[in-house]
């Protein structure tokens, strides 16, 4: 018995060292902030905010209500996959929405009335790496072709649990090789290049702006993360300390945040199938040196602002223009789910702003 408890003990320590020194990373808590930089900005809520947000809210709800009915996981899930994939069902877009495959993987095009196809735009759409689609995601292509007078590739990339995140981010980069030398109608080098990403999206966005550089590719004229994840390890203090005001991502997330770290590191290597903190999975872990100019927003409640937080710190703190714009009391990813009702507008006209300034 003395035998068993020692051998117990040893498997525990084990456990514990490999989550926390393998797992997890380096400690970036040096950069956290209390938003009072001059290259964070924060912006008030709108009055339209409260009806829009409790609209988009009553919708999510009823989709859930629907998903658990079900009272089956693999058919709840197919439900919520459809519900993401028909999210902007309702646009009225005038972009021009045309399929493509290149090196195994599927992508749209998506180019607005006059656009020069010869600038483009990489977009990569949110989910939790589990569902979206640019189908689903197609207000950011409709709303990026137009801003930025550009063709833009969004890309379907593999997603879990099917696939690993490795093969995800495989997917990214070849539409990164892709998006430099293609245009939706011939061969022809781009000559302005923007990526832009949505939450999990955004992941893949910040991802490849650092990846680029190390493998000697053209490099972006900027980069947006809409709401990005940028730390799959998880450690964050957002990640609990808005828990309770994130609706979009509080209901998933919350069990995670809610346990000891060392089970979710674990639980974290066998659903992604790779080390949290390899930094092609959370780009926070990069060197974040001589990027792109980068525009972030994310919202003062979601559990994701810590990472956009830290990583726009270290950015600046190791000489790379990167600034966040932090908007109060917004859902996650309220760009799309808000369309351009109150604060969504005024952040659409951020974006504007930014990728005239390139």
């Amino acid at each position: 018995m003395l035998f068993l408890l020692y051998l117990f003990a040893v498997w525990l320590l084990i456990t514990w060292a490999v989550a926390r020194f393998v797992l997890s990373g380096s400690d970036h808590s040096q950069f956290d902030s209390d938003l009072n930089k001059n290259y964070i900005q924060v912006f008030s809520d709108d009055p339209e905010d409260k009806v829009a947000n409790g609209e988009f809210m009553q919708t999510i709800s009823n989709a859930r209500v629907k998903a658990r009915a079900t009272r089956s996981v693999p058919k709840a899930f197919a439900m919520v996959r459809d519900f993401a994939d028909n999210l902007s069902n309702d646009i009225d877009s005038d972009c021009d929405f045309t399929s493509v495959e290149f090196e195994g993987v599927k992508a749209e095009w998506a180019v607005a009335p006059g656009a020069d196809t010869n600038r483009r735009v990489l977009f990569h759409h949110g989910g939790a790496f589990l569902l979206g689609s640019p189908k689903g995601h197609r207000w950011f292509a409709h709303q990026l072709s137009h801003i930025a007078n550009a063709a833009v590739l969004s890309v379907d990339y593999r997603m879990l649990p099917r696939h690993s995140r490795g093969q995800g981010i495989k997917d990214a980069q070849a539409g990164y090789r892709h998006i430099l030398e293609n245009s939706p109608t011939d061969q022809s080098p781009a000559s302005f290049l923007l990526l832009a990403g949505d939450s999990a999206g955004g992941n893949l966005t910040m991802m490849l702006s650092s990846w680029s550089a190390e493998e000697s590719l053209r490099r972006p004229e900027g980069v947006i993360g809409f709401s990005p994840s940028l730390d799959m390890t998880g450690q964050s203090p957002t990640l609990k300390s808005n828990l309770k005001t994130d609706p979009i991502l509080g209901e998933g997330l919350g069990l995670l945040a809610s346990v000891p770290y060392m089970f979710t590191a674990w639980l974290q290597l066998f659903v992604l199938r790779m080390n949290p903190a390899d930094r092609s999975a959370s780009p926070l872990f990069y060197e974040l040196k001589d990027l792109p100019k980068t525009l972030i927003h994310a919202s003062s409640t979601e559990m994701l602002l810590g990472e956009s937080v830290r990583y726009t710190n270290k950015a600046q703190a190791n000489g790379s223009d990167v600034s966040l714009q932090v908007w109060e009391n917004q859902l996650h990813d309220w760009h799309l789910f808000n369309r351009t009702r109150g604060s969504a507008g005024a952040a659409w006209q951020e974006i504007e702003k930014f990728v005239k300034s390139l």
